[in-house]
């Protein structure tokens, strides 16, 4: 049990000021020829359980850049080389009063590996120091009141974490891995605050069907728990007058990883200070529409206008 509790600690309850990452931000890039040689390790609580194992589908399939293996948070000081490299989902949380009161908190999939310093040995029971660990790799994550505000009950979870985060399904995340894998590949830092979009795949949609999960519809609050109050669709889509279709994200994950064809669909995260609007091809997994405003504001539709215009682009 100290163990577990160790671990959680230094995964999850990382108390240092926020950093503005993109949705996807790639770093140390000098690291990624090392960590090819050993093993990926992604964390969870049980890799066997059964709402795990879309995931660890996912993972095994989609993750091309080293061997992989799933493991339990519990072996991950065990695993910890030179070599080897680690996927968990992660926390900063930070108090401007330098208090655990009004805790704002980012959560976020990370890869990492460590600086070699550390040798697992159960008979010390030394745990990992967090000033070891090299970051590569974010990806933001956009979580409800709970996550936000008790982030190690996530570890308390299975891998699908309960519906406590809204961009995060089986195929949501084999397209996120995929992306990574592209991004790893070309071997160059990600900058923060990326916006972009890619004019001929997204010009598809000028016919097609984009895909949003109803999440969007959401009215989030900042101070308080209520996540029922919710937008009329006109609010968001009257200007919009292209093809879409709102759905729940078990349907939207379904079509990822069972339509015949490519879909493109968006989402939407938001965290503590900053959001980010993507659309994704779900053959490729590539992020063909990046959109990043530094205003924590709910979804709106000069968002969806936005889409538009990019797809419109002569």
């Amino acid at each position: 049990m100290k163990l577990k509790i160790s671990i959680l600690k230094f995964i999850v309850l990382v108390i240092i000021p926020i950093k503005s990452y993109s949705q996807i931000a790639i770093t140390n890039i000098n690291e990624i020829a090392k960590i090819k040689a050993g093993t990926t390790f992604f964390a969870m609580k049980d890799p066997t359980s059964p709402k795990a194992l879309a995931y660890v589908d996912a993972i095994k399939k989609n993750w091309t850049l080293s061997k992989v293996e799933c493991i339990k948070y519990t072996d991950v000081e065990k695993n910890i080389a030179i070599n080897n490299s680690f996927v968990t989902i992660g926390a900063n949380m930070t108090s401007s009063n330098s208090t655990m009161e009004n805790t704002d908190t980012k959560i976020y999939l990370e890869l990492w590996t460590t600086n070699g310093n550390f040798t697992y040995d159960p008979k010390k029971r030394k745990h990992f120091n967090q000033a070891d660990k090299i970051s590569l790799a974010t990806i933001e994550l956009f979580a409800d009141f709970t996550a936000q505000n008790y982030p190690s009950s996530l570890y308390k979870m299975d891998y699908d974490a309960n519906g406590h985060l809204e961009n995060w399904s089986a195929g949501i995340l084999g397209n996120y891995i995929q992306q990574l894998m592209v991004l790893l590949n070309k071997a160059e830092p990600r900058e923060t605050k990326t916006t972009f979009f890619n004019k001929e795949d997204i010009k598809k949609l000028t016919s097609e069907t984009l895909y949003v999960p109803d999440y969007v519809m959401i009215k989030f609050s900042k101070n308080a728990d209520d996540e029922s109050k919710i937008f009329e669709t006109k609010e968001i889509f009257e200007g919009y007058n292209l093809k879409y279709k709102l759905l729940p994200l078990l349907e939207l994950n379904d079509k990822i990883l069972n339509n015949p064809t490519p879909i493109y669909y968006l989402l939407f995260i938001k965290n503590v200070n900053e959001k980010f609007i993507t659309v994704t091809n779900s053959k490729t997994g590539e992020i063909v529409y990046s959109e990043y405003s530094s205003s924590p504001s709910n979804f709106k539709p000069s968002d969806m206008k936005d889409i538009q215009k990019a797809i419109q682009k002569k």
